[in-house]
């Protein structure tokens, strides 16, 4: 698991929290400032914040596949739910779905030539 994401309304207040008050060092930031990650301890998993307008799940672990539009293929025929549209950020493409629970999953790939 490459990151685990929070989904908030309160973008900047969360990250004032785990920035300010917990003191985590920021890995990566959008320029546009909707969406960040920070380091945890020696963990390579990332922690997310990405500011959404709407009540969402919380937290959602993402997963990352060298080929995203196969991965969904190869997921879809497993009988995996995927619950939205594949979205493209300014560094990665992703889509959401379900595990058996209902729980949120995300699947992503890194766009070809961005920097991670």
């Amino acid at each position: 698991m490459e990151w685990a994401e929070i989904r908030s309304e309160n973008y900047d207040r969360l990250v004032r929290f785990y920035r300010e008050t917990l003191g985590l060092p920021i890995v990566f930031e959008e320029e546009d400032k909707n969406y960040i990650q920070f380091q945890v301890g020696k963990s390579d998993t990332y922690l997310a914040i990405l500011k959404t307008r709407r009540k969402d799940r919380n937290f959602i672990p993402a997963i990352e596949v060298m080929d995203l539009d196969r991965a969904i293929e190869a997921f879809r025929a497993k009988g995996v739910k995927f619950v939205s549209e594949i979205d493209e950020g300014e560094h990665v493409r992703l889509i959401d779905f379900e595990d058996p629970d209902g729980n949120l999953l995300q699947l992503f790939e890194f766009k070809r030539g961005a920097s991670h």
